[in-house]
């Protein structure tokens, strides 16, 4: 999947866990995985008809507080926010469903539209089988067409999909019946598997009367001609006010979803959401604010779920303009920045330290990492070592006349990562930085910081559970990539290449732990913490059961008690 910024976009690749013998071997997911509808043996790999509870109950409209708008239903022309492809996740299926599995091994994943599939014996071609009991809401089979013409979509120039390059390493998808597609890679690779699950299968008998030309700039067209898969359809869309989904009445799965709708009322404050929450107005809260956490755990309305998030908080040194190309001069300002004092301060026992782009609770984490303390003297010593010191006696450090003086920038309207820059920026005011911060509306910052017109930005990834770290740390990605800060190491640069060639995630485990030293060496980041994230959700909702890569993940098993009845275990 895709890594999002937050504040704005990320989703996680599908990575190849206990399947990835499969994929090197050939065998079929029969010998390795199992339908939806078979059971478990254990909870970890549950699948989602698994997942569900006895004993509930069908039928009542479920209240979510969401914090922003979808602009539409199309995923190649949207789907830049992690709650906007939530959205389109229960309206479209994939061929695969990502599994939240990966703090011991590489994720595992469950079939979705596909039912089984199989590799050549070269490991260049998948063949794979979907359902037969599929159908659109229209009533229309779905089959391999509409997954030959998703991928004929989604590499497009037209249409320019954000995504487009996860399919660069696909030279061809044929439909062999209308169960059966096979997918041919031009070379062997890790995220084979990732890369042609990457998108949504979109409806070809309904939108391919548009042309691919005229698809930017047409969402209404979309809307008037929208047809599903997943459990959900949209019953209506009014931007600033609620987004209606309703039981899609043709989906797959016979009895599912629950619930007969669930609305997201748009209510942008953060705190106005959780008082909403207490107050029995709505039944679910993503993204609670730490401070609100208390208010939740002693309400006799709703409950707190806290997950560790797939998301690590950073400040991002601009290595273009001149001021942090220096790897000592970054380091110093990690030194600088009392990490630990942060995390107690801004989330208490809800968030950890982060010590690199692969996080804690992932199983590539580089275990052999030490953090870098809080030393202001350190910090100093390191800075007069490369000509920056108080030669005017200011009082703020200065070097060939130029004050060392910059723009700290983050977005207003995350209220920790406001306060979390005015921390740093007395902080680093202590060893003679000038911190200037600017809090801006997120777009605004993220333009300015895509043409690398930022000296540091406060922001946060979510990770690509593929683990590719080529978005941000590589010298290509520099101008085409997510690289902003100019980072440029041809070690790295070649290490990223290799871990890339890898056949299965296991054997690029070297390569990652080597490439988490180097940039805890040089610093392109400051690594600042993982947070937790926080839910509220209403005692009367049952089995709500958000994780790392969805709040909503299990949105159609939701189910709602009796508002006089006891809350089921």
């Amino acid at each position: 999947m895709r890594h999002f910024q937050y504040g704005a976009r990320t989703t996680a690749r599908f990575a190849l866990g206990c399947l990835a013998a499969c994929l090197v071997m050939g065998t079929s997911m029969a010998a390795c995985g199992r339908s939806r509808d078979q059971p478990a043996a254990t909870g970890a790999g549950l699948s989602r008809g698994d997942r569900a509870q006895e004993g509930r109950a069908r039928g009542g409209t479920v209240v979510i507080a969401a914090g922003v708008d979808i602009k539409g239903v199309n995923q190649l022309t949207g789907g830049e926010s992690r709650f906007e492809q939530d959205i389109l996740d229960q309206l479209f299926l994939r061929l695969f469903e990502e599994q939240p599995d990966y703090a011991e091994h590489p994720p595992t994943f469950e079939p979705a539209l596909a039912q089984g599939f199989t590799w050549s014996e070269d490991g260049t071609v998948i063949r794979i089988q979907l359902r037969s009991d599929l159908e659109w809401s229209d009533g229309v089979p779905i089959t391999a067409a509409d997954v030959v013409w998703t991928y004929t979509a989604q590499i497009d120039p037209d249409i320019a999909w954000l995504e487009a390059q996860s399919k660069d390493s696909i030279e061809d998808v044929v439909a062999l019946d209308d169960h059966t597609v096979e997918f041919h890679f031009s070379r062997i690779y890790a995220s084979r598997l990732s890369d042609l699950n990457e998108g949504v299968i979109l409806p070809e008998h309904a939108w391919s009367k548009l042309p691919f030309s005229e698809w930017r700039g047409n969402e209404e067209w979309f809307l008037d001609n929208l047809v599903v898969s997943g459990p959900f359809t949209l019953a209506k869309l009014e931007p600033q006010h609620q987004i209606v989904l309703e039981r899609n009445q043709n989906y797959f799965r016979q009895g599912y979803p629950l619930l007969d709708r669930v609305v997201f009322r748009v209510i942008p404050d953060r705190t106005n959401r959780v008082e909403h929450l207490l107050s029995g107005q709505v039944d679910f809260v993503e993204h609670v604010p730490p401070k609100r956490s208390r208010d939740i755990e002693r309400s006799k309305r709703a409950d707190l779920i806290s997950k560790w998030h797939r998301q690590y908080t950073y400040i991002g040194w601009n290595g273009c303009q001149g001021l942090f190309e220096e790897a000592t001069v970054r380091k110093a300002m990690t030194l600088a920045i009392d990490r630990n004092a942060l995390v107690e301060a801004l989330w208490g026992e809800m968030a950890r330290p982060a010590l690199s782009p692969i996080l804690t609770s992932v199983w590539a984490f580089n275990r052999d990492l030490v953090a870098w303390p809080y030393d202001p003297d350190q910090a100093r010593r390191l800075l007069a070592e490369v000509g920056w010191e108080d030669h005017d006696g200011d009082g703020y450090l200065d070097r060939e006349g130029r004050a060392f003086s910059f723009e700290l920038a983050t977005n207003g309207d995350n209220q920790t990562r406001a306060d979390a820059v005015v921390l740093i920026q007395a902080q680093l005011r202590r060893v003679g930085i000038d911190a200037q911060v600017s809090l801006l509306e997120f777009n605004s910052l993220w333009e300015r910081h895509q043409n690398h017109g930022v000296d540091a930005i406060l922001s946060a990834w979510g990770i690509d559970t593929s683990l590719d770290l080529k978005y941000a740390f590589h010298t290509d990605s520099i101008e085409d990539g997510k690289n902003y800060g100019c980072y440029s190491n041809p070690e790295v640069d070649e290490l990223i290449a290799r871990a890339r060639r890898q056949a299965r995630p296991e054997t690029a485990a070297p390569l990652l732990r080597r490439i988490q030293q180097i940039l805890h060496d040089e610093q392109p980041y400051t690594f600042l913490w993982e947070p937790m994230r926080l839910y509220g959700v209403s005692k009367r909702l049952e089995n709500a059961q958000p994780n790392p890569l969805s709040a909503y993940f299990n949105l159609e098993e939701w189910w709602l008690a009796p508002r006089t009845g006891p809350k089921t275990g």
